[in-house]
């Protein structure tokens, strides 16, 4: 499976996209790619970056047929994952964070929302460590990046293990499912992380987390993948002692 590079999302700010529908107006791309200082200070206090893509912002592109669905809202959101420099505010951001926090293990978890609706945190779990400085992101709209830093625990020879779970609606169902982002860094050891989607309510009282932790972090590998009620959801995490997790959970054409 190809690995994310460090830094390697690039801005397509720079260029209008070939869809295979309409090409994307410059001026509306530059709408898009302008960052007021202000929005920006609330998106770092908040943990998420970008500005979100609804239906209206769809509309504008021309690019897809009316009505709108979930699934071209969410198609629009994958295709600006770095838009205005969103990917690179969201990593600058748990960087400074690991600058602040020092030596150390510690995880700087990146998740990107292409599911056409709204990820609300549901869980969240510590096996080793806990969150730095910021809280979790309570809501990553869609077309955004969430951001934090997930440190090991002070005089203790262990590293970062811990997980995440957001929640979203099932699509074209009044139902909602569970999206899992978990990880870890161990202090000896090879990294890992493991994904999954279950059904509203799932964790812990079906997948508890002694058998996220005991059986699928400790077989996991830098990747893993999942699929469900039509979602994607695809993470990856880098080699070391301080490394990048990511996150894209999607609603794929």
């Amino acid at each position: 499976m190809k690995r994310w590079k460090e830094g390697s999302l690039h801005c397509i700010a720079n260029a209008c996209i070939n869809t295979g529908r309409t090409r994307c107006t410059k001026s509306f791309i530059h709408s898009l790619t302008a960052i007021d200082p202000s929005k920006l200070a609330k998106q770092m206090a908040s943990g998420v970056f970008g500005t979100p893509i609804s239906e209206k912002t769809v509309i504008a592109t021309g690019e897809y047929k009316e009505p709108i669905t979930q699934k071209d809202v969410a198609d629009y959101a994958m295709k600006m994952i770095n838009a205005g420099g969103k990917d690179i505010n969201a990593l600058t951001f748990v960087d400074n964070l690991k600058e602040r926090y020092g030596n150390g293990i510690a995880v700087k978890c990146l998740i990107y929302n292409a599911t056409g609706a709204t990820l609300s945190l549901a869980k969240y779990n510590d096996w080793h460590g806990h969150i730095y400085d910021t809280p979790y992101p309570s809501d990553i709209q869609n077309g955004q990046w969430g951001a934090f830093l997930h440190v090991h625990p002070s005089g203790a020879a262990v590293g970062s293990a811990g997980a995440v779970v957001y929640r979203t609606k099932i699509p074209s169902s009044s139902r909602s499912c569970d999206w899992l982002f978990s990880w870890t860094a161990p202090y000896i050891g090879d990294n890992g992380v493991y994904t999954e989607i279950r059904e509203e309510g799932h964790y812990p009282s079906v997948g508890s987390w002694g058998y996220i932790y005991g059986v699928k972090l400790a077989n996991s590998n830098l990747n893993s993948t999942d699929e469900n009620y039509g979602y994607v959801s695809k993470t990856n995490i880098g080699e070391g002692s301080t490394m990048n997790a990511r996150g894209v959970f999607q609603f794929p054409y």
